[in-house]
């Protein structure tokens, strides 16, 4: 089966994310490749413009890189199968003992303290044009959300996305609301053109909330579905370019 994610780069200094690159696994092999082809937003060549640097395994920006084994620059940011708990781990994670590492690096995000790389999901397009992806809410420790929070966001929930125009830091910002109007935070920012575009051109979105963990950093305290049928006829070619960078077609 095919998989995919989105290598991810944090600018620490403005705390802007940017789709640098995108990981695959044909089932076989595992292909690296920069976002180099496009103009797109937050892609690598505004990362660029914006003091990122190749990473040091992944020196050549034009270049695609083939491996057999999971690249050890993304390898080491997942527990080893060595690990004496290592099935206690996947169990923690909500994954099977035949769960690959694509599947680890999902659910983890391939994320070490102090370190500018994740991952993650790609927009999946399905045969009949629907589209689904999960995320977690971003922003939310800058929301002064009451500490009670959790009692008002379950799993099931549905949530709104409200473009936020006039957002000084993204002006493809895309605010979630609750259903009472309480903004709990934002679409990651390497989907926000996507779904702002969307959302400009009538296309029904449903964002419903898959789990929360209070008790984690706020990176992870909300887990949310997104879903939408997709029509990219209808969409301006700057649009559909970006939505395209994005999409992992499925059969």
């Amino acid at each position: 089966m095919f998989k995919s994610l989105l290598v991810i780069w944090k600018d620490t200094k403005s705390n802007l994310y940017y789709h640098v690159g995108t990981l695959n696994y044909d089932g076989e092999k595992y292909i690296f490749v920069y976002t180099i082809q496009s103009n797109s937003h937050r892609k690598v060549k505004e990362a660029l413009q914006n003091g990122y640097r190749p990473h040091p395994a992944f020196p050549d920006l034009h270049k695609e890189y083939v491996s057999n084994k999971l690249f050890l620059a993304f390898d080491r940011r997942i527990p080893s199968h060595d690990r004496v708990d290592y099935d206690k781990v996947l169990k923690s994670l909500g994954l099977s003992k035949d769960a690959d590492r694509m599947d680890i690096l999902r659910e983890t995000r391939g994320m070490i303290s102090g370190d500018p790389y994740s991952f993650e999901e790609p927009l999946r397009l399905f045969h009949d044009n629907h589209f689904e992806t999960n995320f977690y809410i971003n922003g939310m420790r800058h929301q002064n959300l009451e500490e009670n929070w959790s009692t008002m966001v379950k799993p099931g929930d549905t949530l709104i996305a409200v473009p936020e125009k006039n957002n000084n830091a993204d002006p493809y910002a895309v605010r979630i609301e609750t259903v009472s109007g309480k903004c709990l935070g934002y679409i990651p920012g390497i989907y926000a053109q996507a779904v702002s575009a969307l959302i400009n051109n009538k296309m029904r979105l449903q964002l419903t909330v898959l789990n929360t963990q209070p008790e984690k950093a706020p990176q992870w305290w909300v887990r949310v579905s997104l879903k939408g049928h997709l029509n990219l006829k209808t969409l301006t070619n700057n649009n559909r370019q970006e939505l395209e960078d994005l999409i992992q077609k499925v059969a």
